[in-house]
């Protein structure tokens, strides 16, 4: 089976990893995200849709869609932060998961509107009928759309497939062979490369589903090809489970996740790339902040309670800005205008 049809099913399919037990999270989790590390993220993320809504001159409806909810942190972490647009949010959390759709609609009901009879929050397995007025969110989404694998040959190319739990490398469909020489025209034979058809089009998805507005995805990866092509591919191609590396992606298909890093260039459009640590900065994290460093200042020879959450918020800050961990996530904006 040809590698992205192979984890797609390992991943999606009835005995998928999501399906079953995958998730972020702390605690029972397999991996750990932005928005598991701290609300500071879901509060820049907020600050960020209210400054995208004046910019778009207030609409309302205010739409906006989360593609890759899990059980729903972020949304949560919005909807408690959100200030100048909270009267006309209407928010979409998008997760293929049943069970974790279910958890994150659960979740975010209690978390914010305990008592309200109408809530702004639907929960769907897909991406909704558009066009309107918005922004759609992914947070280590991309990573997660399996890529069709290739290796340069001594002529032509080779695509990745999977047979028995096994590697198995057979001559590469033109379409595909096509799109890596256009990639990496001077690649040497061995060097491996992903190519993220299906980032491509789901990007195309959605920006079809906005009249205006913005798409904004945070992930690992890089700005272009080329920086992958010295890496091996055990090293852009991982796995993991319970919060460690998993080995293999070939063999116990949805005992373990299956991640990729994102190349950006081969994502339609123009975006706009920058570091999440740059961005978080952008949208006022050192003064959401500031209380803290304050806190654990004056008080730091002898903390009491107070400042010892003081330098839980200030450790969670570093975390989300580190550049040899999530601040070093890129952060791509993609810009849509009618």
């Amino acid at each position: 089976m040809r590698f992205d049809l192979y984890a797609e099913e390992a991943l999606y399919g009835p005995q998928g990893f999501y399906t079953q037990h995958g998730r972020a999270g702390t605690q029972g989790g397999d991996f750990i995200t932005s928005p598991e590390t701290s609300t500071l993220f879901g509060g820049c993320v907020a600050s960020y849709l209210d400054q995208v809504w004046h910019e778009l001159k207030c609409p309302d409806p205010f739409v906006v869609v989360e593609a890759g909810s899990g059980i729903g942190s972020l949304c949560r972490d919005i909807f408690l932060s959100i200030q100048d647009c909270a009267d006309a949010l209407r928010y979409v959390m998008i997760e293929r998961s049943d069970h974790q759709r279910e958890t994150a609609f659960a979740r975010v009901t209690e978390s914010c509107f305990i008592d309200r009879e109408e809530i702004p929050v639907a929960a769907l397995k897909d991406l909704p009928v558009g066009p309107f007025v918005g922004v759609v969110l992914a947070n280590e989404l991309l990573d997660n759309l399996p890529p069709r694998v290739v290796r340069k040959a001594a002529e032509g190319w080779l695509e990745l497939h999977v047979e028995n739990g096994n590697e198995a490398w057979q001559p590469a469909e033109n379409s595909a062979a096509t799109m890596a020489a256009s990639l990496a025209p001077k690649a040497s034979p061995g060097t491996t490369l992903p190519l993220h058809v299906k980032g491509a089009v789901w990007i195309n998805r959605a920006m079809k589903l906005l009249e205006r507005g913005r798409i904004l995805a945070f992930d690992y990866g890089v700005e272009n090809s080329e920086a992958l092509l010295d890496r091996p591919l055990g090293e852009w191609l991982r796995t993991y489970r319970g919060h460690h590396r998993a080995g293999t992606p070939y063999a116990e298909p949805g005992t373990r996740d299956i991640t990729c890093d994102v190349a950006f260039d081969q994502l339609p459009g123009s975006p706009r790339i920058s570091l999440q640590a740059d961005w978080l900065v952008s949208q006022g994290i050192e003064s959401m902040t500031q209380w803290a460093r304050e806190q654990w200042r004056d008080a730091a020879a002898s903390p009491d309670s107070t400042a010892v959450a003081a330098r839980q918020v200030l450790d969670e800050a570093a975390a989300l800005t580190s550049q040899t961990g999530l601040g070093a996530f890129l952060v791509a904006e993609w810009q849509i205008s009618d």
